[in-house]
């Protein structure tokens, strides 16, 4: 009783949290805080959160894999944001990337990847079984190509194509770990 209890609240959660990023006079996505929620929540809870419901224990490292789901997600919204970060600024949405400025959201989204990566790393490390758990990590090669691309970049609109790669990347990684979770 008491997991349904939690798990429905969680729920719950998602959905206000879903509801409160853009809606109302206290959006906090117009707050420069949707990229923590978004993290939170596709991340933390719903990495950890579908762990724990099949498994029935938080063991074995989970936290790193959510928090490279949680960081990659988050580059998403990130990448979104940056794209229309001048257009924002113009009618005081003031998310991250506008808060951030141009140069510094860029090393921010280089910092989401890398730092997504390393946890990835260190969980396949700490629980290897064999050379088959690292394969997740083939997704990584598209996002590195796309940090190299936004670095570049000087055109907020050419990044629609990006956003594609790093969600593809991201739905990737998280099959390969599914697959390779099997073996």
């Amino acid at each position: 009783f008491l997991l349904s209890f939690i798990f429905f609240n969680l729920g719950i959660a998602a959905v206000i949290a879903a509801i409160k990023y853009t809606v109302g006079k206290s959006a906090y996505g117009y707050r420069a805080m949707g990229d923590i929620f978004v993290f939170i929540f596709f991340g933390l809870v719903g990495v950890m959160g579908c762990y724990f419901l099949f498994i029935q224990n938080l063991g074995g490292y989970i936290v790193l894999p959510a928090v490279s789901i949680g960081l990659m997600s988050t580059a998403v919204l990130n990448l979104n944001n940056m794209r229309d970060r001048i257009e924002d600024a113009k009618v005081n949405k003031n998310t991250l990337a506008v808060v951030l400025g141009a140069q510094n959201v860029k090393h921010y989204h280089a910092g989401l990847i890398i730092v997504a990566f390393l946890a990835a790393c260190s969980y396949f490390f700490l629980t290897m079984e064999n050379w088959i758990s690292f394969l997740p990590l083939i997704a990584f090669i598209p996002l590195f190509l796309n940090v190299l691309k936004v670095y570049n970049n000087n055109e907020p609109r050419q990044l629609d194509p990006e956003l594609k790669k790093v969600a593809l990347s991201t739905f990737l990684f998280s099959i390969l770990f599914f697959v390779t979770t099997l073996i």
